[in-house]
């Protein structure tokens, strides 16, 4: 009887070990393809400098996703804002006077929500070199 309960304790545990195994698995799987993700994500060499037209290609890209969340942010966007109405317009907020590339990184980089204001935009939360990206899309659509 005691080896009958012996036997059927360690089949317990060689199931919990596979289990275990498997979660491991599993982690180390979406680990694996976080950190290609990532590695992805990253500009094409740190300190490497890039070339005004991959600013301006890369800085569409995040507008149409990032951005376009809450803005129409480019034409081809692939969905609408959430905010109803929308945020400004990036075609509208390029045709201001007083937005030029040091207004725009600086408005970026700033938070614009708070106790006083909870209606305003919140930080994108962008690196340096998305803000600069970001920056040379919303220009090239000055008219």
């Amino acid at each position: 009887m005691d080896l009958h309960k012996s036997s059927d304790a360690l089949a317990g545990l060689s199931v919990a070990n596979r289990r275990a195994k498997s979660c491991r698995g599993s982690a180390m799987r979406i680990a694996s393809m976080l950190c290609v993700t990532l590695w992805l994500a990253l500009p094409p060499a740190w300190g490497q400098e890039t070339t005004p037209a991959e600013d301006l290609a890369k800085g569409h890209q995040l507008a149409a996703t990032v951005c376009a969340v809450c803005h129409v942010a480019a034409p081809d966007q692939r969905s609408l804002p959430i905010l109803n109405p929308p945020a400004p317009a990036f075609a509208s907020i390029a045709q201001r006077k007083e937005v030029d590339k040091a207004w725009l990184e600086n408005f970026l980089t700033t938070t614009h929500r708070g106790l006083d204001r909870p209606d305003g935009m919140p930080s994108p939360y962008l690196l340096d070199y998305q803000v600069k990206q970001v920056t040379a899309y919303l220009l090239s659509l000055r008219k």
